[in-house]
């Protein structure tokens, strides 16, 4: 039974990598319901656009509220306040009547616009961080050590910094990458993590323990 029992893990384990692998090969920058990916060659127009769907929403979240304050004041039915947020706004009947109908956990009628809020500025400042990535272009540096140059990429087309060796690192090297948020990419033949001022700060702690290494 222990063995049958490994063997459908093994089956079920299989069959849920292959269909990540079909998706990533299929999706490459990710599929429209995934996570914006910094390397996808649409992100800025992405984000973009999700910038303005959710500023659309908060309009109609407002212009939703005030419809449901109007119409409040005057007593009238849920339903009539739902179908008035309908036609109003275009919002579905469902989503009007998450606003109009009071639940327990809620202290009056009425759509919250705080979260979208929140998410355009997380989004605004995301966008920000890749266009001046963007802007920057691809960099590249060589510094010299004694296991010889270690080349350190800006790639800004799949927004990775890049550590590329002239050979295996040592296993301390590897340590250091690793413990640094570094991961090896067998297509890249590069020790890579994502390429913000984090990416650029964990390749610089690298190369102190390597000098450190060489120094000892």
């Amino acid at each position: 039974m222990k063995i049958s029992d490994a063997r459908r893990a093994d089956l079920a384990a299989h069959s849920a990598a292959a269909r990540k692998a079909v998706k990533r090969k299929a999706f490459p920058h990710g599929a429209d319901d995934d996570p914006i990916r910094s390397g996808d060659p649409s992100a800025l127009q992405r984000i973009m656009a999700k910038i303005e769907d959710l500023a659309l929403s908060i309009d109609k979240m407002k212009a939703a509220n005030s419809i449901i304050r109007r119409m409040g004041k005057d007593d009238a039915d849920d339903a009539d306040m739902v179908a008035a947020i309908v036609a109003r706004t275009g919002l579905s009947a469902e989503v009007a009547a998450r606003g109009v109908v009071l639940a327990d956990w809620q202290w009056k009628r009425g759509f919250d616009t705080a979260g979208n809020r929140a998410e355009i500025r997380r989004l605004q400042v995301r966008l920000k961080s890749l266009t001046r990535m963007h802007e920057r272009g691809t960099q590249s540096l060589e510094v010299e050590t004694q296991a010889g140059a270690v080349e350190i990429k800006e790639n800004a087309d799949m927004a990775r910094i890049q550590m590329i060796f002239p050979g295996k690192p040592d296993e301390a090297t590897r340590r250091a990458l690793k413990a640094n948020g570094f991961r090896w990419s067998p297509s890249q033949g590069a020790w890579q993590r994502h390429l913000n001022e984090a990416g650029r700060w964990a390749a610089e702690r690298v190369m102190k323990a390597i000098s450190a290494e060489d120094a000892a």
